[in-house]
């Protein structure tokens, strides 16, 4: 009796199979990539003012070889007295403000008089600069909500360290602008060899295309906390993310009503939900945040608008975690609780 050949070939294939100890990998069978995973744990994310500024403080007292400073504000006079204090022990201590914030002039003259390496970030007219953080000793950062003033310390805020490798990036990036400020570098050390955490740091151009590429791939739940929503590709990401079944729940600046109304009407018309941030003590958001599908959050440095993305020099961290995102989802939640309705 003859072999039908369909039978023939599964039965070819089944002795390769076994022979070769079923390592073959058939073409049409695509293998799932393993998700990528940060290992940032829940008390890296700081959401505490007093509990930042300590932290602060102690990471600079602790700090042997560098302390690398890039922020909107600084006028903390504790904070100016121990950066003298570093630099006079022999820290490195670089520190890089927007030219634009009043509270800064004095705070440059101050530490430049006494040859603290203090410069303004060579922002153009019209343009600030946003990007918050410190890094200690190459292998330790901070990105904050806020800056380190009265009125940021004050705040409701937000902080996240860092201690993997995106801690070398911020570094690599801080040598970056300090050399586009004065064209010296820094001279960082070739490698710091510090364990992958898989958290992106990006700046400028790279922040809008992180946080699209998030808002694009939810189908759940995103929720976020953002001062002002007005750029015209996020705002239609978020409709789109909506339309495809996800819930989308906003909490923005109550100025939004005036600023931006149409933008307002546009989500309350799609179903997106929207409340106003509700501060007890009248605070401002001193944050912006959004955690996607309750596995990633990206946080940026200033609000989601035009000139946010493409004027200011911004930044952005992006950390694939579902424990971060577990533990930040509990205080959105209950911000989303303490919010007005529009």
């Amino acid at each position: 009796m003859r072999v039908k050949r369909p039978l023939t070939f599964f039965m070819i294939f089944l002795c390769i199979t076994i022979l070769s100890g079923c390592n073959i990998k058939l073409p049409f069978l695509k293998e799932k990539k393993p998700e990528v995973i940060s290992n940032l744990s829940a008390n890296s994310i700081l959401t505490d003012s007093y509990e930042i500024r300590s932290q602060t403080i102690q990471i600079i007292n602790n700090a042997q070889r560098a302390v690398f400073v890039q922020l909107s504000a600084l006028d903390d006079a504790e904070i100016i007295n121990l950066l003298v204090e570093k630099s006079r022990s022999g820290v490195k201590v670089h520190i890089l403000l927007d030219q634009w914030q009043r509270e800064n002039s004095e705070t440059v003259k101050n530490l430049k008089n006494q040859n603290v390496s203090i410069q303004y970030y060579p922002a153009q007219k019209g343009q600030y600069q946003r990007v918050r953080y410190l890094v200690a000793d190459y292998q330790l950062a901070v990105f904050y909500g806020n800056d380190w003033t009265a009125k940021g310390f004050a705040s409701h805020t937000l902080a996240i360290k860092l201690t993997g490798n995106a801690a070398w990036i911020m570094a690599k990036s801080f040598d970056k602008d300090w050399s586009y400020t004065t064209t010296l570098s820094l001279g960082l050390p070739e490698n710091m060899n510090l364990p992958k955490d898989n958290i992106i740091f990006t700046q400028n151009s790279g922040v809008k295309p992180q946080l699209l590429k998030q808002i694009n791939s939810s189908d759940k739940e995103i929720i976020a906390e953002v001062e002002q929503i007005s750029d015209p590709e996020s705002v239609d990401a978020l409709v789109a993310a909506k339309k495809r079944g996800c819930i989308v729940k906003l909490i923005v600046s109550p100025s939004c009503a005036t600023v931006t109304p149409n933008t307002i009407k546009k989500f309350k018309d799609t179903g997106i939900e929207v409340r106003y941030f509700n501060s007890p003590n009248k605070l401002p958001i001193g944050f912006n945040l959004s955690i996607f599908d309750n596995k990633s959050i990206i946080m940026t440095s200033s609000s989601w608008t035009y000139y946010a993305f493409v004027i200011n020099h911004e930044g952005a961290l992006v950390i694939p975690s579902p424990t971060a995102s577990d533990s930040l989802s509990n205080t959105l939640n209950q911000e989303w609780l303490n919010a007005t309705l529009p």
